[in-house]
């Protein structure tokens, strides 16, 4: 793909997916803090709507009011959960490959700039932690190329990783089950509309 500036391109596409890997990380913050005090007070479709249309404003649900800081969330606040921030925004870089279909202009970005952007998102601070996300940057340029199905984007290592590693949200309460069961729903939606915009940001940086 032609760009105008490759090295300000890499670095836009990749600050928009680390901002990506945030909004999903402060997100699931305010919907622990929606079970807290504004279960009856706030829809949680109207949660889900706006973030998914807003994929990169880490703050967004600030306007509805909820808060994801203090004792409301006090059992996110421990450094086994803070340890899922950079795998969350793993999880959206090593999906990297799947803007290879995207044309702008006709072209395709190369597989050399799909590797650059993942890189630079790594440099930024994604991480695979504890191996915990099952998929893998050559398994996602593989199925790709071969014009396979990606695996569905689910929750499903985001509550592993919580019942193995942060007992404060494993246990059985009702704002623990409303976490997990919102996660199930929300992960798949913001991917979807995630790699929507993502695909869309290229053609700032195209000549």
């Amino acid at each position: 793909m032609d760009f105008y500036d490759e090295k300000t391109a890499i670095e836009g596409l990749a600050d928009f997916i680390l901002r990506g890997g945030v909004s999903m990380y402060n997100t699931m913050k305010y919907i622990y803090s929606l079970a807290e005090r504004d279960y009856y007070n706030v829809n949680i479709k109207d949660v889900i709507k706006l973030v998914i249309n807003n994929v990169t404003d880490v703050d967004s649900l600030s306007v509805l009011g909820l808060r994801a800081d203090g004792e409301t969330v006090a059992e996110m606040e421990t450094e086994s959960y803070r340890r899922l921030l950079p795998a969350m925004v793993f999880s959206l870089a090593v999906r990297t490959p799947a803007l290879k279909p995207v044309l702008v202009n006709e072209k395709a970005l190369t597989d050399d700039q799909i590797y650059k952007i993942y890189s630079a998102v790594m440099q930024k601070g994604g991480a695979n932690t504890d191996e915990i996300v099952p998929e893998s940057f050559l398994e996602i340029k593989y199925l790709v190329k071969k014009q396979k199905p990606l695996p569905p984007f689910t929750a499903d290592w985001y509550k592993n990783y919580i019942f193995k590693k942060v007992p404060e949200l494993s246990a059985i309460t009702n704002k623990n089950i409303f976490l997990l069961g919102a996660s199930d729903i929300f992960f798949g939606m913001f991917y979807a509309c995630f790699l929507e915009a993502l695909s869309g940001q290229l053609e700032e940086y195209v000549a």
